[in-house]
């Protein structure tokens, strides 16, 4: 898997290039990960300059000698054909440097025998999109000049059989990627076996013009004996011959055959029939093989027949098949899955509850398991946090943990009280975004989970955790985060006395944990003195029980703290000389004495490596603040401030020298004349009431209607209504009101309205259609979002500049807020970066629904019933 990720990872010129809007070439820096030579660092960019030959000179690179061109980037021109020696001869271009070559659609048709010829070393040549075919595409011998070649990507073009081309490619023994596409009579017969470094073949993805091979038959990979990854995702391949993949049965080690909706689990099992008893295949990918528009699928144990026999299968990925329920066969009496397999994922499936649960402690063999996103047609986490930092599976390497030794398998017994029986070997489980709506108010007890590490729960509805967990002692790694939890009881965490990393951020636990427990001093936590890592963010914290809190957390590292409400922190740590305690974006007007002396103390006879991260706080440049600002500057600990107040002005402070210039100025200037301050602040104060006074209630007036404009104008154009309703006792005249910029009109009469009104026969509002003659834009934009049910909000980068479509988002929170029914729905039709989106989107974005337009057509199907559920819902 590594060797094939890093082959199809860095054959591709990963740079910044620079696409010429002049009728030249330019020489362009790209980063290559060592893929050939760390000196090769330039590419001769000539993309999409409409030049019709190819050009017999280039730009002189002026660089040091000991820097090259490594490759030349021809792509999107219109040459029709390449002729021979057309890099013979050529001025300013070394091509015994040349190890990439891209001609991807530019319209050739022909390449002659000798046109590649003065590449010997070329090793990447892309030529997809283009008109070739074969025979009438190439030249005898076309590839006999390029014998060094790696990679041939030959995807999108005319090709109707593969006969001659793999007598041509057998010049290329050094061949180890070929990317093309199965067509009727593309079959590669023997004389693909004279590639015999041949090893990954992709054969992924079609385009709407390609033709759609439904059958592979069982010659179709008569000559591929050597081959060791084949990719056949989202081809449309509905069957499967069951010999198809017997010249492979020795050799492939990696399969993957997703995104075909019309083969199903029973066209897998035939598929599979030609790698029973395979000694070399070791990872299948099955993600979404059944149709996303059928019914719910029950997972028999005659689908899995020839996959049980695959002994050396250890990853299986069988995600968004919508199952939901297993035949109990499939585990009892003995599991049907290999005895190899280790990872399995069922993720975005709809599995429920049903008789084979008391048997799947059979699986003795799993090690890992996602079962995450059951139900993930309905997202109930619209208030995500975004920009989030991770600090759990990601910092977490998935191998070290799922092919850790475990005890040797075996069938337990266990006791009749379980709540749940896990695999016995299971070493990691995923259950995240499933909708897990539980308020875990009695005792739990687990069974089988002795080796469990790794348990994500993270994204469901576990409200309130007010029970005791048993069977769990050996757990290193607990995601609870974003569970909607308001109550926690004081032992919740007793048992788990292994635990290295917790993450309960996102959730609503200010208020428990601010209650002083009688019969727990020193907080929930006390008993987890492994605990390292401990994430609390986005809690609505605004204070402890005590100031003992985090004594107990004797091994702590990492303590997450940000976005909450803490106004002071005043409380003790552990005395750890490794720690990073990060406050950033909580409401902090300062640090304690006292914790400020104990930071001190801890630091005082080593290095310290202790940190505390202060960003976006609410600091004050005061005179009582003083000393907090000195001991930022001299203290051994690692702070991290970056503003404070002063003077009503938030002041930057991006190093130690903004941070003395301010202790400097309040500590001669302002501060210094604080004891003999001239106290005619107080005549002038009484001098200018009457005047402040006497313009407050204009001031007021002024400020309130700009606050509620939105509102008056809603309520300006709500006065002709014939009807006015509440919540949702209405028969709404649309389901949508579609608001977006006019340049999306297109967009909005060619897809959206065929595939909402057409396909999922909903009525929506459109400007350009609905509104009605001789009433003025606002008052239609009102009627509009009033008579529909929800309103959709397609947000791009010529939304956020367009004030009508502005106003039709404030009108639609208005309405929204006034009806008191979530009506808002967000499309980011574009990848906008936070950081420039008006506050106003943001805000909005944390209270109303949103979705992603997808970047690739294959998930658009899938985008458009999502959203038309989101509409109905």
């Amino acid at each position: 898997m590594k060797k094939t990720a890093y082959l199809f990872g860095t054959i591709l010129m990963i740079a910044n290039l620079f696409v010429a809007a002049i009728s030249e070439c330019t020489i362009d820096k790209i980063t290559i990960y060592n893929l050939y030579s760390q000196n090769m660092e330039f590419t001769m960019n000539c993309r999409n300059l409409s030049l019709t030959e190819v050009p017999n000179s280039y730009p002189n690179p002026n660089f040091d000698p000991n820097e090259k061109v490594c490759a030349i980037d021809l792509s999107l021109n219109s040459f029709s054909d390449l002729k021979n020696g057309t890099f013979l001869n050529v001025s300013n271009l070394n091509t015994s440097t040349i190890r990439m070559l891209n001609l991807s659609f530019s319209n050739i048709s022909y390449i002659s025998t000798e046109a590649f010829h003065g590449l010997k070393y070329l090793q990447y040549l892309n030529l997809s999109g283009n008109s070739l075919s074969c025979p009438d595409g190439f030249g005898k011998g076309v590839f006999e000049y390029i014998i060094n070649l790696t990679y041939l990507n030959i995807k999108e073009n005319n090709f109707k059989t593969f006969d001659c081309l793999g007598r041509e490619l057998g010049y290329l023994r050094n061949l180890e990627v070929l990317e093309a596409e199965l067509c009727e009579n593309c079959t590669f017969g023997k004389d693909f076996e004279n590639l015999q470094n041949l090893k990954n073949v992709s054969l992924s993805g079609r385009t709407p013009d390609t033709y759609n091979t439904k059958v592979l038959h069982n010659y179709t990979f008569e000559g591929l004996t050597m081959v060791k990854g084949l990719w056949l995702s989202s081809c449309n391949i509905s069957e499967i011959e069951a010999n198809a993949f017997r010249p492979m049965n020795n050799s492939l080690t990696h399969l993957d055959i997703s995104y075909n909706e019309k083969l199903g689990f029973d066209g897998m099992n035939k598929a599979l029939y030609g790698l029973k008893f395979s000694s070399a295949l070791s990872v299948l990918n099955v993600n979404r093989i059944h149709d996303v528009h059928g019914l719910g699928v029950k997972l028999k144990a005659s689908n899995l027949e020839n996959l049980s026999t695959l002994n050396t299968l250890i990853k299986l990925f069988m995600d968004l098949n919508k199952i939901e329920i297993f035949e109990k066969e499939v585990f009892d009496p003995r599991s049907k899955f290999p005895t190899s397999l280790r990872v399995l994922t069922l993720a975005g499936n709809r599995i429920s509850f049903g008789e084979y649960i008391y048997s799947i402690q059979a699986a003795t063999n799993i090690t890992c398991l996602d079962i995450s996103r059951q139900h993930f047609y309905y997202d109930p986490f619209i208030n995500e946090h975004y920009g989030r930092k991770v600090r759990n599976e990601e910092s977490v390497n998935v191998d070290d943990i799922c092919f850790k030794k475990s005890k040797s398998f075996q069938v337990y017994s266990f006791p009749e009280n379980c709540s749940l029986i896990l695999p016995p070997n299971l070493l990691r489980l995923k259950w995240r975004k499933s909708i897990l709506n539980f308020d875990l108010d009695y005792n739990v007890f687990i069974c089988g989970a002795t080796n469990l590490h790794t348990l994500d729960l993270s994204f469901n509805l576990f409200t309130k955790w007010k029970c005791s967990i048993k069977g769990l002692e050996h757990l290193k790694h607990l995601d609870l985060s974003e569970n909607y939890c308001h109550e926690i009881s004081p032992g919740f965490f007793d048992h788990f006395t292994e635990l290295q990393y917790l993450n309960v951020s996102g959730n609503y636990l200010g208020q428990t944990l601010a209650k002083t427990l009688t019969n727990r001093p020193n907080g929930i936590f006390r008993n987890l003195t492994q605990l390292t890592d401990l994430d609390l963010s986005h809690n609505e914290i605004v204070g402890f029980s005590d100031r003992g809190f985090f004594k107990g957390l004797t091994n702590i590292r990492y303590l997450d703290l940000n976005s909450n409400r803490l106004v002071n922190w005043d409380y003790y740590m552990p005395e750890s000389l490794k720690l990073i305690i990060d406050l950033s974006q909580n409401k902090l007007t300062n640090v304690s004495s006292e914790v400020r002396e104990h930071f001190d103390k801890v630091c005082q006879n080593s290095t310290c490596n202790i940190t505390l991260i202060l960003l976006n706080n609410s600091f004050q440049c005061d005179c009582d603040n003083l000393p907090f600002l000195k001991w930022i500057f001299s203290t051994k600990v690692n702070v991290k401030i970056d503003t404070c107040v002063l003077k009503s002005e938030e002041k930057s402070i991006s190093n130690s020298s903004d941070l003395k210039k301010l202790f400097d100025y309040l500590e001669k200037d302002k501060c210094s004349r604080k004891t003999n301050q001239d106290k005619t602040w107080i005549t002038w104060t009484t001098g200018t009431v009457g005047v402040v006074f006497g313009s407050l209630s204009s001031i007021m007036a002024s400020l309130g209607v700009y606050k509620h404009r939105w509102k008056l104008r809603y309520l300006y154009y709500r006065r002709n209504r014939r009807f006015n309703h509440e919540g949702f006792e209405r028969l709404f005249e649309n389901d949508a009101f579609v608001s977006y910029a006019k340049s999306n009109a297109s967009f909005i009469k060619r897809y959206m309205v065929p595939s909402l009104e057409k396909e999922c026969g909903l009525r929506l509002w459109v400007a350009d259609r609905d509104s009605m003659p001789g009433t003025s834009i606002a008052e239609n934009i009102t009627h509009g979002i009033s008579m529909s049910r929800k309103t959709v909000l397609l947000i791009d980068k010529a939304y956020l500049k367009d004030s009508w479509c502005n106003y039709e988002m404030n009108m639609a929170h208005v309405e929204s807020t006034e009806t008191k029914r979530k009506m808002i729905i967000f499309v980011l039709m574009e990848d906008i970066p936070l950081e420039k989106l008006p506050i106003c989107i943001m805000r909005f974005l944390q209270s109303e629904r949103s979705l992603e337009y997808p970047e690739h057509g294959q998930d658009l199907d899938v985008f458009w019933n999502d959203l038309a559920d989101q509409i109905m819902n």
